[in-house]
């Protein structure tokens, strides 16, 4: 038993368990292993069926209100997943890659001098330098919120507008300096980050001119790449925090280490566990098929990886997607890809214009396998 006190959302102590997770490391736990694994297959199941069996066939008919109910649905299962359930199973914002606000508060209240002032100085840093970004990137931002570049415009012209969107920047500022960023392991788990990003994309350098041709090299342009990486690191570390965060932490509690970590047998299990929570991390790429198997891959090693504290940092997944997806984006959804691959890089039943009976066929077949998933975990789980 141990005492928790900063479990997300909660700030009281109360006594809860340790379990160990797969990677065979301790972390706090009020529910059973087989509670874990049902609810991360029953979230996935739930997922696919709202967003393919309901929202897909409302956008392709023009049925306003089922896809309302759709969004609705969707809104209902953010709040379960980022609110309802870290609380439920009291996990740890370290558990889910996070820092934590109160400790950070603490650590520079209570640090020596030259500490302190080094980590106030690192988090006002990253609060003004970010709302200093989103006000000159604002028609980017802003085309992320679905807002036209017209509007946009608009909006940053007039004192109201800018006042706006400053303040709306200096909010997201200072939630990513407190609470998305983890310090303490920063360094190590960027560098695991680059040991994935530097194979990857030499593989990818290689595979896009001979797929695609070498115009695809020539079409590289330095600084709306570094645009484009940064930009998307905010947008990668949010599909992280439902992959990685929620999924990855529901598996890693459900499924337990082998008796001897340093076995063979322990790798496989974490190689495996990894491939589950790795496919779930592709499916929600459907129906961009090339990105959904690149993703699938990216995802086992990004799971087996996020097993370990020491590499649980969520901006630095961030990176990792941020980096690749823009790799992706311009070796293989170039407008030189002609007669190539050309990786449709929008994803979701809003941005299909079109009936495909193929997706109705593996998302019918996915949610068959989930459900006996859940049936056998029921049945055969043991604690």
């Amino acid at each position: 038993m141990i005492e928790q006190k900063s479990s997300i959302g909660e700030e009281k102590s109360h006594w809860v368990r340790a379990i160990p997770n797969t990677a065979g490391e301790l972390e706090q736990e009020t529910k059973s292993r087989k509670a874990n694994m049902i609810e991360f297959f029953f979230v996935m199941t739930f997922i696919l069926v709202d967003l393919w069996l309901i929202a897909y066939p409302a956008v392709l008919m023009g049925i306003k209100w089922l896809d309302t109910l759709s969004i609705v649905l969707l809104v209902i299962g953010a709040l379960f997943l980022f609110f309802v359930s870290p609380n439920l199973h009291k996990d740890e914002f370290n558990g889910w890659g996070l820092g934590n606000p109160i400790n950070l508060f603490h650590e520079i209240r209570n640090s020596e001098k030259n500490k302190k002032i080094t980590l106030v100085a690192i988090v006002l840093t990253l609060i003004v330098g970010l709302t200093l970004a989103v006000y000159i990137f604002w028609i980017e931002v802003a085309d992320f919120l679905g807002i036209n570049p017209e509007e946009a415009l608009k909006i940053q012209q007039n004192a109201g507008g800018s006042a706006l969107i400053i303040g709306l920047g200096a909010v997201v500022a200072f939630l990513f300096a407190t609470i998305v960023i983890r310090y303490d392991n920063f360094i190590p788990a960027l560098k695991t980050a680059f040991k994935i990003i530097i194979p990857m994309a030499i593989f990818m350098l290689i595979l896009g001119p001979l797929v695609n041709g070498m115009d695809v090299l020539y079409a590289f342009d330095a600084i709306d790449f570094i645009i484009n990486v940064f930009g998307y690191i905010f947008w990668g570390t949010i599909q992280q925090l439902l992959f990685s965060s929620y999924f990855g932490t529901r598996i890693r509690k459900g499924v337990p280490p082998a008796e001897d970590l340093n076995s063979p047998a322990q790798k496989k299990r974490r190689w495996v566990v990894a491939f589950i929570n790795g496919s779930f991390f592709g499916l929600l790429h459907i129906p961009s098929w090339y990105l959904l198997a690149g993703t699938w891959v990216l995802g086992i090693f990004l799971s087996y990886v996020f097993m370990e504290d020491k590499n649980r940092n969520l901006v630095a997944l961030g990176f990792i997607h941020g980096f690749l997806g823009s790799m992706l984006g311009w070796l293989f959804s170039s407008s030189e890809a002609e007669g190539g691959v050309d990786v449709e890089m929008s994803v979701g039943p809003w941005n299909v214009e079109y009936f495909d009976i193929s997706i109705f066929i593996v998302v019918g077949i996915l949610v068959a396998l989930f459900s006996a998933a859940i049936i056998y975990i029921i049945k055969k789980w043991e604690d």
